[in-house]
């Protein structure tokens, strides 16, 4: 197959993996996992966290159950008496509305009347209290007559658990239009039901002019993000605290409520348009941690050290911050945000008309560019340079991210832009290691082809030096065999387990053959003589060693630093120039004694001279293994490094497995 054929299939191979990563995550995002359902929870709080925080207005404000409040008139729960008074004054004031963060669920039990009935029950003791008003006999007759008074909104709480006897006549309900339905009451299944309410005491349900419900539900990682507007019970439609408060303060009287395609969209108060989710959530948009809104203690309004002009007009919460009454939740910007402030925070969204919403469009959209992002992934990374796929990986992720966050700045509008960038991130890194590991093979394979060229080469090279001479293509491919069996051997030893790496094995291997190349430098009348060689000839003999070395150092020198070659020519010429030196020191051309002399040469020392012995020359016939081993063994620690006569003895049954299959008539090569 040609390259371009190959170039080819590997693409498309690349568009394949990668339109199958997007068909995964559209199949993820359809169903919505719980990790991926939190990523972009997370993601939602990132941007709400982006966003400016800023102190709000002077409406809500909050009378603050507080600390302070509590040691100066005593634990929670005060008397009735003590909690009307508060009402009047803040009716007396001019509040437009005022909603009790507080379910006042059980009588009072400091009322003298009920103190008395306990008293006879418990001791049989009656006694009275002369010159006590009749209506203070009461306590929570008190309460209920403040209650009746004023724009007062009660709270109370829909249970979802166990199922309570519930009387929705001391609800308020709301009178609901519905839009954008064929038909009404709006289905059940927008809204999940509960099974129960606890509401105040039922005087005090029917003097409060209006109520809502008090619930707010965490998302699955325990953060408050939202709160429910309407909740359906018993076939009616009840508000939250913060929309009752509203509508009392603005005496509004109908909700209308929105649907498109079978779906809920928003609720219209007026001219405010609320966007909801399909639950009858909103997202409550918060400006900072706690605090953003304004405080007055309980107890500076009871001692009047607050003027009563500002709360003219005005929303007001009553509610609890004191540590011992536990109304506290975690949300995006804060891990202890008061309960009473989470309904101060979605009266202001109400106020402003300033929301956070998630429309129906919005996971139409996802999914879109989703699909896009997949799509234009693959396309970039099958076809693109590195570098293009590299600025597409940054930029489409980063174009991702922040143009939803623009969207969430700039409208209110939260477009998650997770499961977009995952398909990025995920199809660059698989396409990426995909192509990696086509080119890394085709590498090999090249790098594999090019061994074998420079091995054939090199015993081209060494075959054609060794026809002046009487050896063959059978001493050539034996040595080079008995050097890598050695090696390996040794390399299981600790002493040589550093020295002797896979690399450095096949580079002793490849190199072996060039052992003897130098004796193209050497005359053929000493070369080819049959006889003894005098001492000058046998000098001019020593001398293939040099000739051998200066050859490959100055094909070394031609080299780049950082090229392979230079590390095989390198080992080759230290063969080359140091497999004639002997244990004892008495070899050539140096005189290397022991450890001095290079492992390569030890190695092809005794290799060669095993060859040698075996092998059948013009002037000596050939040895066989027993005599040629027995020569080797008592040349240990004299000729031969006592290490590697010590591996040949181990591996004898190998030495003599290789000569039988490179005899001295092969006429092949390994490759």
């Amino acid at each position: 197959m040609s390259n371009g054929n190959q170039s080819r299939n590997s693409r498309w191979l690349v568009v394949l993996l990668g339109f199958l990563v997007t068909v995964v995550f559209l199949c993820i995002y359809l169903v919505q996992p719980a990790f991926f359902s939190l990523l972009g929870l997370k993601a939602y709080d990132v941007m709400l966290r982006s966003m400016p925080s800023e102190k709000r207005g002077s409406e809500p404000l909050i009378i603050d159950l507080d600390e302070s409040s509590l040691a100066t008139f005593g634990q929670w729960p005060w008397p009735r008496y003590r909690v009307a008074k508060l009402l009047d004054k803040l009716n007396r004031a001019g509040a437009a509305a005022i909603a009790l963060d507080i379910i006042f669920a059980e009588p009072d039990r400091t009322s003298i009347l009920r103190i008395q009935r306990e008293m006879k029950r418990d001791l049989e003791i009656d006694f009275s209290i002369k010159g006590l008003p009749s209506p203070f006999e009461d306590n929570d007759t008190v309460l209920a007559d403040s209650l009746a008074q004023g724009p007062f909104v009660l709270g109370y709480s829909f249970n979802y658990g166990e199922s309570r006897n519930s009387d929705i006549s001391l609800l308020h309900a709301l009178d609901v239009a519905f839009v954008g339905m064929q038909s009404s009451p709006m289905p059940q299944a927008y809204f999940i039901e509960p099974r129960g309410v606890i509401t105040s005491l039922a005087e005090f349900a029917r003097a409060a002019p209006a109520s809502g419900f008090l619930n707010a539900s965490s998302d699955n990682d325990g953060v408050l993000r939202r709160l429910p507007l309407v909740i359906r019970f018993k076939g009616k439609y009840y508000p939250s605290l913060a929309l009752a408060t509203l509508m009392q303060a603005h005496s509004e009287k109908q909700v209308v409520l929105n649907t498109y395609q079978g779906k809920l969209e928003s609720l219209s108060l007026s001219q405010r348009r609320i966007p909801l989710d399909e639950k009858g959530n909103l997202l409550l948009y918060y400006h900072g941690k706690r605090g953003s809104y304004e405080y007055i203690s309980a107890a500076d309004v009871l001692l009047d050290r607050v003027e009563s002009r500002k709360f003219k007009d005005k929303i007001v919460i009553v509610g609890a911050t004191a540590a011992g009454l536990h109304d506290f939740h975690v949300t995006p910007l804060d891990s202890f945000y008061p309960g009473v402030e989470v309904h101060a925070t979605m009266i202001d969204n109400l106020l402003q008309g300033k929301f956070l919403r998630r429309p129906l469009w919005a996971r139409g959209a996802e999914f879109t560019a989703l699909l896009g992002a997949g799509i234009m992934a693959t396309l970039f990374l099958a076809w693109a340079r590195p570098w293009m796929s590299l600025l597409f990986f940054f930029g489409a992720g980063s174009g991702l991210w922040y143009s939803s966050f623009l969207l969430f700045k700039g409208q209110g509008v939260f477009f998650n832009p997770l499961y977009a960038m995952a398909a990025i991130v995920v199809n660059f890194i698989l396409l990426s290691l995909l192509k990696y590991w086509r080119e890394e093979r085709a590498l090999v394979r090249r790098n594999r082809d090019l061994l074998t060229a420079q091995d054939t080469t090199i015993l081209s090279l060494t075959a054609l030096a060794e026809t002046r001479d009487d050896e063959t293509w059978g001493h050539i491919l034996r040595t080079r065999n008995f050097v890598r069996v050695l090696a390996e051997f040794l390399a299981t030893r600790p002493k040589y387990k550093n020295q002797l790496d896979k690399e450095t094995i096949d580079l002793l291997y490849r190199s072996a053959p060039l052992h003897d190349i130098g004796k193209v430098g050497v005359v053929d009348r000493i070369l080819l003589k049959y006889g003894n060689l005098t001492s000058e000839e046998f000098a001019e003999m020593r001398e293939h060693v040099r000739y051998g070395r200066d050859t490959l150092l100055k094909a070394e020198a031609r080299l780049h630093e950082d090229c392979g070659a230079r590390s095989f020519l390198s080992l080759a010429r230290e063969l080359v120039y140091s497999h004639h030196e002997k244990w004892d020191g008495s070899g050539y051309p140096r005189g290397l004694r022991g450890d001095d002399i290079p492992l390569c040469g030890r190695l092809m020392a005794l290799a060669d001279v095993y060859d040698v012995l075996i092998s059948r020359k013009r002037y000596k016939p050939g040895l066989s293994h027993e005599a040629a081993a027995e020569i080797i063994r008592k040349q240990r620690g004299i000729h031969f490094d006592p290490d590697v006569v010590d591996a040949f003895l181990a591996l004898e049954k190998v030495f003599i497995e290789i000569v039988e299959r490179y005899p001295d008539e092969a006429e092949s090569y390994e490759h």
